[in-house]
């Protein structure tokens, strides 16, 4: 087969294929080793990866976790409600001026007291309720800075918002 070749050119031939023989695509090592490496990282159970010490099982305990405020504020276009665990705490109707946040901000603070350590609440908006609105009562809750003359206390800094459950029937379309 190489019989037509010169014997020098035969020669190079052979380096040339040992040559090509002998060479590491490294590139490809590299990405198996790196895909190797991320499975065994998500994979490892009970191993601190960083640092970060998961929680174990929940141990059982005699007495019940304290019941923790679920606050959340209704915006509908005939007023605001106030409720914890959806259960309604104050109802303050919309006047001619608007929606009261006075009165609202006054019964925050009550519940701040109460229960200093707790952060959240919940903006429950109906459909149809303005931007200006929900920018308003969000700087009602933050803070009681937006009430004239007032301490300047923080409230619920962490704000979520969300939309508002239907309104519960009335009792005048009862049937028996």
């Amino acid at each position: 087969m190489m019989q037509g070749i010169a014997k020098n050119t035969r020669r190079a031939m052979r380096r040339a294929k040992r040559r090509r023989g002998t060479e590491l695509n490294l590139v490809s090592m590299i990405d198996v080793l790196t895909v190797l490496v991320f499975f065994l990282l998500v994979n490892q159970i009970g191993v601190s990866v960083l640092g970060i010490e998961l929680p174990g099982p929940p141990v059982a305990s005699a007495e019940p976790p304290p019941e923790q405020q679920d606050l959340s504020v209704i915006v509908r276009e005939g007023g605001l409600t106030l409720a914890d665990n959806n259960a309604p705490l104050a109802e303050y109707p919309k006047t001619a001026q608007g929606y009261e946040y006075a009165a609202l901000v006054a019964k925050l603070l009550e519940l701040k007291q109460a229960a200093p350590d707790d952060k959240r609440i919940s903006l429950m908006l109906e459909p149809g309720i303005s931007y200006e609105t929900l920018v308003s009562l969000m700087d009602a809750v933050r803070s009681d800075s937006a009430t004239p003359g007032s301490s300047g206390a923080e409230l619920f800094p962490q704000v979520s918002v969300g939309v508002a459950p239907d309104a519960a029937p009335t009792a005048t379309g009862a049937q028996p």
